[in-house]
């Protein structure tokens, strides 16, 4: 079914701005930004090909979102998550476009989302984790991964990390607009602020910027610097896993649920909005299942 226009015809670039300028006054993050101009950019350059001239908003149909679909399964070869994550950032773009009058229904209203394969994560044990950090010579990146490892922020959360922001007095680390533009206070133990101590009296280089993870040269640290300094550590440690900076985060909450935390402690650590979130590091392993069943006694 073709939306309507009810204003004056859009444009998809001037939309796009408008969006984004939506997203913004919305407070959402810079980068959270970022990955839904990403994905609505992707659909407007594979409409505007797919049309070989300038697509207004209201011209854009299910049918268009439906043969989308299937560009990013046989094209691009998307895996569920992230199609669904794409239709998602589509479902708001138009959301807005709707709320400026530009269309009067969103073409994505009958779009269903894409079946997501229940598999487990890929997590880290204990050992594996140290050994991957005993592999980082490099100095500043050692302490960022211990720091993720050892506290389950985000990579950016880490990135954007300023000097401010770590207070050894409380032993807290401060989390300025994470994501969804949220601030929260994780706690520091005792082994990481004296860690954190060492970094910033031996290790960490002599620079005028502000972030707490600053390289001589950038003043600063990328997430896929910090991937690319993972993947050699693991190389070096005979670690055959697929680990990036987020399976630290995953590994530090799979580890504080085999400690028995109660899940609702690591949904405020992680910062989750909902126990859904967090209920995808709930590790349940064959021995566990066995060891309850024992505990069956009628």
């Amino acid at each position: 079914m073709t939306t309507t226009s009810i204003a004056r015809p859009m444009y998809m670039n001037e939309g796009l701005e408008l969006f984004e300028e939506w997203l913004a006054v919305r407070g959402m993050s810079q980068e959270t930004r970022r990955g839904y101009a990403m994905d609505s950019r992707q659909f407007a350059k594979w409409m505007g090909q797919k049309s070989n001239a300038p697509v207004l908003v209201p011209m854009v149909t299910g049918n268009h979102i439906e043969d989308f679909i299937r560009y990013l399964v046989g094209e691009r070869k998307c895996m569920p998550r992230s199609i669904n994550r794409k239709l998602n950032t589509l479902s708001m773009f138009f959301q807005c476009m709707k709320k400026k009058k530009v269309i009067e229904e969103s073409p994505l209203e009958d779009i269903e989302r894409m079946k997501v394969p229940d598999t487990e994560r890929t997590f880290l044990t204990r050992d594996e984790v140290e050994a991957i950090i005993g592999a980082i010579t490099h100095p500043v990146l050692h302490y960022f991964a211990l720091t993720m490892a050892y506290s389950g922020i985000r990579v950016n959360e880490c990135i954007h990390l300023k000097l401010t922001d770590v207070n050894f007095d409380e032993q807290s680390i401060q989390i300025i607009n994470g994501k969804g533009g949220k601030n929260r206070k994780v706690p520091m133990s005792s082994h990481l602020a004296e860690q954190l101590r060492i970094y910033l009296k031996e290790h960490r280089p002599h620079t005028d910027s502000l972030y707490f993870f600053a390289l001589k040269r950038s003043g600063s640290v990328s997430t896929q610097y910090v991937n690319r300094i993972l993947l050699d550590a693991c190389q070096k440690a005979n670690i055959e896993k697929h680990v990036t900076s987020h399976i630290l985060r995953h590994s530090f909450a799979s580890y504080l649920v085999s400690k028995d935390t109660h899940v609702a402690v690591i949904q405020k650590l992680l910062g989750h909005a909902s126990l859904k979130t967090t209920s995808i590091y709930l590790h349940v392993q064959q021995d566990d299942m066995k060891e309850a069943i024992e505990r069956i006694d009628f």
